[in-house]
């Protein structure tokens, strides 16, 4: 009994071993992997093949009826080979085919209603080849059919009623082709279609109907092709479309109420679009949006309402903008699920102090490669599970102390790149760096822009002794008068003071600050004052002056200054040239200034014009001389012959 059992699982085992070709691996399930030098169907075992994969073959020409011995085959390809050549009865005796795959071939032709005989076939791939064309009648009788690839092909034309036959079709990948239009009733018979994928074609135009019998259709994608214009409720008849691709175009504009009746999509891209601006009427009922995509655009800022019915909002990645420069107050306030937020490499130079305050579920915020030139204390304070900031690459030059205080949960910041100003007023600001240095995860490159003598170091080493903070001046009031120059009509005085220092348009820091009177007189005073103490008008001398603004150390601030026109500094020494706002002098440096630049203009014009006579006047004696040259060279034989 057990020796006839040994005979049954031999009988069942011997067929795999014995029939199976050298060039293929047969296993148990009946799947049959053949690669190598194979020029035609191999002969493998009928009864126990249900799949052959011939890849990376040698076989050019698929004959008639080459797999009709194989009688239990339901899964059918030959990829990556160098077929050129299908029978028109290739496939006869075959109906049972569930699945053929002719992808990465060199197919260029189809014969006609080559596949009309698999009624039962459901999986068509063809992509990779040659086509050019394919017939209306090509698909006819694929009743069953639900997966159809066609992409990366060179389809440039599509007969209207190419697919009308396929009322099963569930997927159709038409994707890197040379399509440039649509018939309008090309899709309409695809009722049970759930994914049409057009990108990489050439499509210029969409004609107004064409996805309106499409009403389970779950994917849609138009990217990367030339489509300068929608029509009008273009997707209104999409009620289940999940996500739609349309980046990667030239739109300019679109039509209001372009994305209405949407209520179940995912995913929405809009980028690489030269798009100016969009109406306010744009989106409809989105709760389910995730993701959306609007980068890359010509927009400089966008209506305040653009993701108010997005409730849903899980990533916005509102980036690469170069002409974004403002954005509403309200832009953010329905996004209460967002978790990323990207606005980097826009042009904002100002963000309202209330722009996020309704991100209550923001984790990440990337606000790098902007303008932004200072940000409001509460501006972060209602984002309790902001993780991640970028800051870095901005025109900042101060931040409050606080203004991290309501993001407890920050893990990382960058703030490298910026204009930081080291006064005595960022102090609050570099005390929150050096709490907190392993947050900050560019360190190394947050570094001082101003004052020149602080360039180039770190935030996280400054201390109040560098910024020389809290030094105030004796409590009276001294005044140095010199005697002004310009009124009458002297060359303009050195004024010099002691100390390499930098020279400031700005409020004076701490108490202390020195003051050049804006009204022109006959004498100019330069003043320093605590603002603590009555003001007293004993004049110094000029020594006393030098001892009295010690004090100041290398910070000297212009509360009003118009007489400052350049200052140098030499050897320790900051030296101010002043002149008068108004006056003779004045008048007479600026009329000297127009007279030269008016004088330089006049001599380029006029040095060009000389030039331009020169050459004209250099080329005409050449071309006089190789005339003469040329009438003396044609009478020169004649002459010699009557000699």
């Amino acid at each position: 009994m057990l020796f006839i059992l040994l005979l049954f699982q031999l009988a069942s085992i011997l067929p795999l071993s014995l029939f199976c070709p050298s060039e293929c691996v047969c296993v148990s399930d009946g799947a049959v992997k053949c690669t190598g030098a194979i020029t035609d169907i191999p002969p493998v075992d009928a009864s126990h093949t249900f799949l052959l994969r011939l890849n990376d073959t040698s076989i050019k020409i698929l004959k008639a009826q080459s797999i009709q011995h194989l009688t239990f085959i339901l899964r059918f390809s030959i990829t990556h080979s160098s077929l050129h050549t299908i029978h028109a009865e290739a496939f006869y005796g075959a109906s049972q085919l569930r699945s053929i795959m002719l992808s990465y071939n060199a197919l260029s032709v189809l014969p006609a209603r080559v596949f009309s005989r698999l009624g039962n076939l459901e999986q068509l791939r063809l992509e990779g080849n040659q086509l050019a064309s394919v017939s209306a009648d090509i698909f006819q009788g694929l009743v069953n059919l639900t997966e159809l690839n066609l992409s990366k092909n060179q389809i440039a034309k599509l007969d209207a009623n190419v697919f009308q036959g396929m009322t099963s079709l569930n997927d159709l990948n038409l994707s890197g082709n040379l399509l440039r239009k649509l018939p309008q009733t090309l899709f309409h018979n695809l009722v049970q279609l759930k994914s049409l994928i057009l990108y990489s074609n050439q499509l210029e135009t969409l004609e107004n109907g064409s996805f309106d019998h499409l009403p389970k259709l779950l994917l849609l994608m138009l990217n990367k092709n030339q489509i300068r214009e929608i029509p009008p409720q273009l997707f209104w008849h999409l009620p289940s479309l999940l996500t739609l691709t349309l980046s990667n175009n030239q739109l300019q504009y679109l039509p209001a109420e372009s994305f209405y009746f949407l209520p179940n999509i995912t995913k929405l891209t809009l980028y690489n679009n030269p798009l100016i601006s969009l109406s306010e009427q744009l989106m409809g009922h989105m709760p389910r949006l995730q993701e959306l995509y609007l980068y890359n655009t010509n927009l400089n800022t966008v209506p305040w309402n653009l993701f108010a019915n997005m409730t849903g909002l899980r990533a916005l990645n509102f980036h690469y903008n170069e002409k974004l420069s403002s954005l509403p107050r309200d832009l953010f306030c329905c996004q209460t699920n967002l978790q990323k937020l990207s606005l980097k490499y826009n042009n904002l130079q100002h963000l309202h102090p209330d722009q996020f305050s309704q991100l209550v579920s923001l984790k990440i915020l990337l606000l790098n490669d902007n303008v932004l030139q200072s940000l409001s204390s509460r501006i972060f304070h209602n984002l309790p599970n902001l993780a991640k900031l970028e800051l870095s690459h901005n025109h900042l030059s101060y931040l409050p102390g606080d203004v991290f205080e309501g993001a407890d949960s920050l893990q990382s910041v960058t703030l490298g790149h910026n204009r930081w100003d080291c006064v005595c007023n960022i102090m609050d600001f570099v005390e929150w760096i050096k709490k907190n240095q392993r947050v900050v995860t560019d360190l190394d490159d947050v570094k001082c822009d101003e004052p020149y003598r602080l360039q180039n170091q770190k935030l996280v080493s400054l201390t109040y002794d560098h910024l020389r903070c809290g030094i105030t001046t004796t409590s009276a009031r001294h005044e140095f008068v010199t005697t002004a120059s310009v009124i009458h009509s002297e060359p303009p005085r050195l004024r010099h003071l002691p100390y390499p220092s930098t020279t400031r348009s700005s409020q004076a820091r701490q108490d202390t600050s020195i003051v050049f009177p804006s009204t022109p007189s006959s004498a100019s005073s330069l003043s320093t004052h605590s603002s603590t103490e009555t003001p007293s008008s004993t004049p110094l001398t000029e020594e006393q002056f030098y001892v009295a603004i010690d004090a100041f150390y290398d910070t000297v601030v212009f509360e009003s200054c118009p007489n400052i026109v350049h200052s140098n500094r030499y050897k320790g020494w900051v030296y101010l040239w002043t002149v008068p706002a108004t006056g003779l002098y004045g008048g007479l440096l600026l009329a000297l200034h127009i007279v030269l630049i008016a004088t330089g203009i006049i001599l380029i014009v006029a040095s060009a014009y000389a030039l331009y006579h020169l050459n004209k006047v250099v080329w005409d004696l050449g071309t006089a001389v190789t005339r003469n040259q040329t009438i003396i060279a044609k009478r020169l034989p004649s002459f010699k012959g009557k000699r």
